[in-house]
């Protein structure tokens, strides 16, 4: 009689899949909007098909669902930033694409959705399925223009990590070594999280920016605020200025800002989504910082 082999499936097995990166572009009533997806597969030859798998209800699906086109753009190794951030914000939260220092746009041949420049595969697609399995939808696109870039390798990803093919590639961070009572009041407001994700104004002034200082605290930093999740960014902030009686003008445009901050073994990741702003009128809670900070030098 043969036994039955069991084995005990572990905690977040899914996590042990290697997969490649996709940024999926779209556009619809709100605008373009882009996307990480892992679960991005060629499927047939002739015709060329590619199948995207994206989780039911995404700003996603609903874009693509209006205008019946889609692009997949396969990340290359040294688009960490880029992946980090499709995948790590909403398009309710912000508009992505238009953060200046993170996307370089490409214009698309066959369709109207933009493209990713300096990817190692760039695909216009057409939908011509849509199918909804478990959890995911699967969306299967006909491809009516495809690029390549031989230069490029492929980012790939498993256990929550970025690998090249023959090697590890770290996040592109930039280290900040600040001091302790920096670190402090960013992890106090970070909570535990991996990641804080903050949303802030910088208003200049020759060599100063605005800023503000915390209740409690006293601790100085540009107005920045913590948006729940699926928030709209400069709309959040913009309330948040509004509820502190900052009258500040806010851009449309954001840039975003990755930083490690670090005090001897402890550190901290922060996510700076910054939109330059200028002060209608002075008050007593603005006072001026030299931007020679340890925090504000690397944000502006």
């Amino acid at each position: 009689m043969n036994k039955v082999l069991t084995r005990k499936i572990p905690s977040k097995a899914e996590r042990y899949f290697s997969t490649g990166i996709s940024m999926i572009t779209s556009r619809g009533p709100q605008g373009p909007n882009i996307m990480a997806a892992e679960w991005v597969i060629q499927i047939s030859y002739s015709p060329v098909l590619i199948a995207v798998f994206i989780h039911n209800g995404s700003y996603t699906i609903k874009n693509i669902e209006k205008t019946k086109e889609f692009g997949v753009n396969v990340a290359s190794q040294g688009q960490t930033t880029e992946v980090s951030v499709a995948g790590g914000y909403s398009g309710s939260e912000i508009d992505k694409l238009k953060i200046k220092n993170v996307f370089k746009i490409s214009q698309p041949h066959k369709i109207k959705t933009p493209m990713i420049a300096d990817c190692t595969i760039n695909a216009e697609c057409k939908l011509v399925r849509k199918e909804k399995l478990g959890d995911h939808v699967m969306l299967v696109g006909k491809v009516v223009h495809i690029e390549y870039d031989d230069t490029k390798s492929p980012l790939l990803y498993h256990k929550g990590r970025y690998f090249g093919l023959h090697s590890t590639i770290e996040h592109d961070r930039k280290e900040v070594l600040v001091s302790k009572n920096t670190l402090e009041f960013f992890k106090n407001l970070a909570q535990g999280k991996f990641v804080l994700k903050c949303v802030g104004v910088l208003v200049e002034s020759k060599d100063a920016v605005l800023v503000i200082k915390w209740p409690k605290t006293a601790y100085e930093t540009i107005p920045l605020a913590i948006p729940p999740q699926g928030k709209n960014q400069r709309d959040y902030l913009t309330r948040h200025l509004n509820n502190m009686k900052l009258q500040i003008t806010v851009e449309n445009e954001p840039i975003m800002k990755r930083l490690v901050l670090k005090n001897g073994t402890e550190i901290q990741r922060v996510n700076f989504v910054l939109f330059k702003g200028k002060s209608k009128k002075q008050t007593r809670e603005h006072t001026w910082k030299p931007k020679n900070d340890e925090i504000i030098s690397n944000l502006i």
